[in-house]
């Protein structure tokens, strides 16, 4: 499966339109968490080689927030959803109500990511299906908190024996003062992906 897709208007839409699903989505489940409203961007969505997707999310020694999770179904692959450490720290503080102390992160406070992380894995993937109308489902994730480099070699080296393709949606959410922003990356096997681009009126 070529990494080189050509996307008219139509599949540049459907791909937007599964972006915009999720976050709203996800905007809605957010809002719930915390309390409080939460405001999600609109999406930028994109087709990559999986080869370029560390250099596209950041350094390698930043310190990010990871969450990797398989997908089971009619199309599998993995997930992941990366934020960095500033916006994991602004959205721990507003979950266990204060600013988070120390290096790290307490066992709480990696609960309350791994939340957020289900919530948009969650909201982006059953926008997929919704879009797609394939049956998608996630397998329970692996957390974690370390250098970029790290975690996404880690995730990258197992999903590269099978993929060479990722679908990536980059949103921010929050609100105007404390803006996060998330990576969420689908990568499907290329069996799978040969499906969804059917799905979506790329497939050859």
């Amino acid at each position: 499966m070529s990494t080189d897709l050509q996307l008219g208007p139509e599949q540049m839409d459907a791909l937007r339109e599964i972006g915009n699903i999720g976050a709203g989505n996800a905007a809605t489940s957010l809002s719930q968490m915390m309390g409080s409203p939460v405001q999600m961007g609109i999406p930028t969505v994109k087709f990559l080689p999986v080869e370029d997707i560390a250099a596209e999310i950041g350094a390698g020694d930043e310190v990010v927030a990871a969450m990797f999770l398989g997908v089971e179904g009619d199309a599998p692959g993995h997930m992941l959803f990366v934020m960095s450490e500033q916006a994991a720290r602004s959205v721990v503080d507003t979950l266990v109500g204060g600013p988070a102390h120390g290096d790290g992160f307490t066992e709480m406070e990696m609960s309350a990511l791994q939340e957020v992380g289900n919530i948009m894995t969650g909201s982006y993937l059953g926008a997929l299906a919704q879009i797609t109308g394939l049956r998608l489902e996630p397998t329970p994730p692996a957390v974690g908190v370390d250098l970029a480099g790290a975690l996404l070699g880690a995730a990258l080296a197992q999903v590269a024996m099978v993929s060479d393709v990722a679908l990536m949606l980059e949103s921010t959410f929050g609100d105007d003062d404390t803006p996060s922003a998330g990576d969420f990356l689908y990568v499907p096997t290329s069996e799978a992906l040969a499906t969804v681009l059917d799905r979506l009126g790329l497939g050859e």
